[in-house]
């Protein structure tokens, strides 16, 4: 869907403009207080009567009774900020995609008043739509009770009050959750004298284009996977994207990625001693106060070492931009490589692995890797065949989180676990003391544990108990764990029924949770469908948080109906078994989540997503695509989306020279056109601009048909 901005050199309004497709046959579901509350759910009525500057909304009333949710209708007398309102659409087909519109209403051009309305998906991510960026109805009368009370729009409309017209504006394809619903969000525009008058939504069947095209892809690497308990895999950096990988070789690479020119530089760190062809080899990348990385990695229980190797320099593009590998010695086979820096531990490097009894282990370096310490048993459990499988998340200051198994899935029935370090200690979610980390290791078998995320059991359900609770003899599996906005931890995991011999019919099921401060919240969100391959039927396509948006999450599966949660006996899988990716929301806390594809119809799979941190985009993904048979035997590409929606982030006008600067997204072009009076933007006044990354910026001047006019419009898009 293009999108596009109009400056007015003269007001400096800035107003989204969206194209749209035809209006025939969507169903309209009218506002009402039935399924229209405030942003957080809570119940809302509009008041009766029209109060200027009362912060509220109110309800304007039509010849026929028919009421729309008005703001600031006084516009003589502006700066009302009415609530955040939220409409949802129900009755939908769970998981199904549904071009999804906003009705508001507008006063005709030649009137003084604006006439705008936001709305979008979250409250993060609101557009602001005008009468002059949406399409009117047309040019029949009918009043507005007649709309309300259609089931479909197949005929223009218009109200029959003054010149006021019905006016739609398209939110593009959204995906209706597991109960069948769609949400959107509803606001004014506080602060300035614009008119909100807002009537409903519509949906219909989606358009043809999905909302991210593969087009919008980036090629970080033509050779890479990874195994997903290795962190952090990929960092963004003075500005570029790192990010490392085990090559189809048994090479461990890192590719640097500038998202302003969009250059990759490959990088080898491993040697023909430290290499070997297996996905759970890649390195883990940590920045140093000075700005070098330092990347660790190992081999896959092969050796009793580890290595790492320090960059020269704080923007390493080349192999000789690396210091030498170095062998540090351990006392057991060692795995996995999770490195963190805490600052306020003096910048002490906590490296956690598999090592001593198979279990996790920590070796910590107090010197930047210069030397490491003797390397502490972490949890206890088991006799060496029994491994918990781990994932971190620290804050990089004081804190590291730890999000645990039992053991594998393969061989346990297992649960899920939290607790996290500081200040010397290890504590469950609630702050209790587990023990100090000087008398590690936890006796996990005795019962030192973390708090429970998700609890095994082979019991059937209760009453009023399902998947949300557990599923009967689901073993669980890790793949995620950040900070929420409230600073305490979310993740996400797996729940697997079935076993390697039972393959082609054995399902996942793919959880989120978040530490309420009380307790953990977990709620099954998506079906994960069918595990890579026979020998390894416990590996799902993947999951991850975004730990910028952490109420955003990614997930690889090739589930026919993902989002289709009622049944967990009867899982279809897609055509070809193809693994896509799919980008999830959610509003409530991870109650309830609106998704959209990243991927489809592809003719690869798409597996295994991360998200960087501090990425700084609206969207931003990194995943493995191709062909993966085996941990050891793989062709599959490193392939990402950083996406920003496109929005005017400044302007500055010295005529005859106007700059511009707005949000951007990596790798596309952009065209800025101009008009006299918004009719037609046929004049060019810069084009063929390449995106500069994550933002862009212009100087130009205004083309010389509009010189000595009193105002002029420009408007910026995608070419």
């Amino acid at each position: 869907m293009r999108q596009s901005f109009r400056i007015c050199m003269k007001s400096l309004l800035l107003v989204l403009f969206v194209s749209l497709p035809a209006h025939g046959g969507i169903t309209y579901v009218d506002a009402t207080t039935g399924n229209t509350t405030l942003a957080n759910g809570s119940a809302y009525s509009p008041t009766a009567t029209r109060i200027d500057n009362d912060n509220e909304w109110s309800a304007r009333t039509f010849g026929n009774n028919a009421n729309v949710y008005t703001a600031n209708d006084n516009n003589a007398i502006p700066g009302e900020d009415a609530p955040r309102l939220r409409t949802t659409i129900t009755g939908l087909v769970p998981g199904q995609s549904y071009a999804v519109y906003v009705y508001f209403w507008g006063a005709g051009t030649s009137t003084n008043a604006e006439w705008d309305i936001q709305a979008g998906v979250s409250e993060s991510s609101m557009t602001v739509f005008s009468r002059t960026n949406a399409t009117s109805l047309g040019d029949g009368y009918v009043d507005d009770g007649t709309v309300t009370n259609s089931t479909a729009f197949t005929t223009p409309v218009m109200v029959e009050e003054g010149n006021r017209d019905l006016l739609q504006a398209s939110l593009g394809n959204l995906v209706a959750d597991e109960t069948g619903a769609i949400r959107v969000f509803i606001d004014d525009l506080p602060g300035n004298d614009d008119r909100t008058w807002y009537d409903g939504l519509g949906y219909g069947p989606p358009a043809t284009e999905p909302p991210l095209a593969s087009s919008l892809f980036v090629e970080v690497a033509p050779n890479g996977t990874w195994t997903w308990f290795n962190d952090e895999r990929a960092i963004f950096h003075q500005g570029s994207f790192f990010c490392g990988y085990v090559k189809s070789n048994g090479q461990y690479g890192v590719t640097r990625y500038n998202p302003a020119d969009g250059s990759t530089t490959h990088m080898i760190l491993s040697t023909t001693v430290s290499q070997q062809i297996d996905d759970h080899n890649n390195p883990s990348l940590t920045v140093l106060p000075d700005g070098r990385l330092l990347a660790v990695y190992s081999k896959h229980s092969a050796q009793s070492q580890l290595y790492h190797r320090t960059s020269l320099v704080d923007d390493p593009a080349s192999d000789s931009d690396w210091g030498g590998e170095v062998t540090q010695a351990t006392p057991a086979a060692t795995s996995y490589a999770n490195t963190y820096r805490l600052s306020a531990e003096g910048d002490r490097i906590y490296n956690f692995h598999r090592c001593i009894n198979y279990n996790p282990t920590l070796t910590r370096s107090s010197n930047l890797g210069a030397t490491w310490d003797t390397p502490i048993q972490l949890i206890q459990t088991g006799t060496g065949s029994v491994r918990p499988y781990p994932r971190y998340c620290s804050n990089h200051s004081d804190r590291i989180d730890v999000l645990y198994t039992d053991g594998h899935p393969r061989n346990q029935n297992n649960s899920i676990y939290h607790l996290f370090y500081q200040g010397g200690n290890l504590w469950r979610s609630d702050g209790t003391l587990i023990d100090t980390l000087a008398n590690a290791p936890i006796d996990h078998d005795a019962g030192e544990r973390g708090s429970v995320v998700y609890p095994y059991s082979d019991s059937a359900w209760g009453a009023g108990q399902g998947p949300d609770d557990w599923i009967p003899s689901g073993r669980a599996w890790t793949w995620d764990i950040h900070y929420g906005t409230d600073g305490n931890p979310v993740c996400a995991f797996q729940v697997q029924v079935g076993t390697d011999a039972t393959w082609s019919t054995s399902r996942i099921y793919y959880y989120y949770a978040r530490w309420t401060g009380t307790g953990w919240q977990r709620r099954f969100i998506a079906q994960g469908g069918r595990g890579l391959y026979a020998a390894e039927s416990d590996y799902g396509g993947g999951m991850a948080i975004d730990p910028v948006h952490p109420n955003v999450v990614y997930i690889s599966t090739n589930a026919a109906s993902p989002f289709a949660l009622a049944d967990i006996q009867n899982v279809p899988l897609s055509a070809g078994s193809r693994y896509e990716i799919w980008r999830g929301v959610t509003l409530d806390g991870g109650l309830t989540f609106t998704w959209e594809p990243v991927t489809q119809n592809s003719d690869a799979n798409n597996i295994r997503p991360i998200v960087p941190e501090n990425h700084g985009y609206d969207r931003a993904v990194v995943w493995n695509r191709g062909t993966y048979n085996t941990y050891t035997s793989f062709s599959t590409k490193v392939v990402a989306l950083f996406e920003n929606d496109l929005r005017v982030v400044s302007m500055n006008s010295n005529v005859p020279t106007v700059s511009l600067a707005w949000k951007s997204s990596p790798g596309r072009y952009y065209r800025i056109t101009a008009s006299e009076d918004l009719a037609d933007f046929g004049m060019v006044a810069a084009e063929n601009i390449p995106s500069g990354g994550a933002s862009t910026s212009l100087s130009f001047d205004v083309p010389a048909a509009l010189s000595g006019k009193p105002r002029a419009f420009f408007r910026i898009e995608e070419q």
